[in-house]
């Protein structure tokens, strides 16, 4: 009997949609919402109320939702059960759809008494569509757990951080930043990583905060990652100088456990100084972090260290690459000659030209009488000289 009478109201639904009933539908629904007496009536009624797409309709949805709360201990497993948490999802994307706010506590305590999934999830998002940013903290700390641990149920857990990624994205609220930081390298499947990734930038324009905790306590792939993420961002220039300046430092401070690690800090250091060079002219505060930089690093590092040295076009910079100058020179003489070093000259000249402090001068002039440089040293060298003058 009662599938024919859900059979009935269901047809009664369609005809008031199509007739002159429309007008008042979405109080004549709600009635009816609100008299229903089972789980299926108020499930076919939910469905036709969220297609009216009304946000009239959400008192009548939000007080649905609320007895759907309150009668969920009395709910039989199997069937019933099933078409119960489509009910319940089914209200809480029309209370999140419409942003009514003054459904956020009953769709917190969905979250929290439910043992499903997809609905803990649709409430999640449904407290992001509301930006109810009073559960923001409490949110950010689920998240954090899934990440920290895998679920017992793997299936689930990916469920519940997806609801809880678009929570934090809508919610816009900085408090957010770590805990997707971190999902978007999670155990999680690649669905879940990549919304994570693409929500960062829409929780902070400018991360350059939340980026410089995360350097100044984490491993160098994930100090790669957060420099990454802030030079990619809409900071400010002096922000993305700050984070990585504070890149570049750490990258220098931090011991390397093996060989790879090793490797990641010199390209956090490569990163950092490619960014400062690509910045400008500094205050020289940065000259001892580069020459420790070109000190430590190989090859390649070294040369970007000399490329940021000339950018930065300070008078500490110029006195750091005087100094290397001297030192290939000085290696030169004594016959210590190979391409690597010669490679290093054509460089350090190059960005003495850039720099174009007088600084420099006693040092290209001592090149421009070692006889023992190629042809194409001393031209550098004496562009060099003349970018001086």
């Amino acid at each position: 009997m009662r599938k024919y009478r859900t059979i009935a109201l269901a047809a009664a639904l369609i005809f008031m949609a199509s007739s002159a009933f429309a007008g008042d539908a979405v109080r004549i629904y709600g009635r009816i919402l609100a008299e229903a007496t089972t789980v299926q009536q108020k499930y076919a009624i939910a469905t036709s109320i969220a297609a009216l797409n009304d946000p009239d309709a959400a008192q009548y949805v939000a007080d649905a939702l609320d007895w759907a709360l309150a009668t969920r201990s009395s709910i039989k497993t199997g069937p019933e059960r099933e078409i119960y948490e489509r009910l319940s999802r089914t209200l809480l994307k029309s209370l999140g759809d419409w942003r009514y706010t003054n459904a956020a506590t009953s769709a917190m305590r969905a979250i929290e008494d439910s043992p499903d999934p997809l609905t803990k999830a649709e409430a999640l998002t449904a407290l992001g569509s509301m930006r109810a940013v009073e559960y923001a903290e409490r949110i950010s700390l689920m998240l954090r757990d899934l990440n920290n641990e895998p679920s017992a149920d793997r299936d689930a857990g990916e469920k519940i951080a997806f609801g809880c990624v678009l929570a934090l994205e809508r919610m816009r609220s900085p408090v957010g930043f770590s805990p997707l930081f971190f999902a978007s390298e999670g155990w999680y499947s690649r669905r879940v990583r990549d919304q994570a990734e693409r929500s960062l930038p829409l929780i902070l324009e400018d991360p350059s905060d939340a980026v410089m905790a995360i350097l100044s306590v984490e491993t160098p792939p994930r100090m790669i990652r957060a420099l990454a993420l802030e030079l990619r961002s809409a900071a400010p220039a002096a922000g993305k100088g700050r984070v990585a300046s504070m890149a570049l430092l750490r990258g220098i401070a931090s011991s390397p456990r093996n060989r790879t690690e090793e490797n990641q800090l010199s390209e956090l250091r490569v990163m950092a100084m490619n960014a400062l060079a690509a910045m400008g002219p500094g205050d020289g505060s940065l000259a001892s972090n580069l020459t420790e930089a070109y000190r430590i690093g190989p090859t390649d590092e070294r040369l970007v260290a000399l490329k940021a040295m000339g950018a930065d076009r300070t008078a500490a910079s110029a006195r750091a690459l005087r100094d290397i100058i001297l030192d290939l020179n000085s290696a030169q003489l004594a016959g210590v000659v190979d391409e690597t070093r010669n490679s290093l000259m054509r460089a350090a000249l190059q960005n003495a030209a850039i720099n174009a402090n007088k600084e420099l001068a006693p040092a290209i002039q001592t090149v421009l009488i070692n006889s023992g440089w190629s042809g194409g040293v001393l031209a550098l060298a004496s562009a060099a000289q003349k970018a001086l003058q």
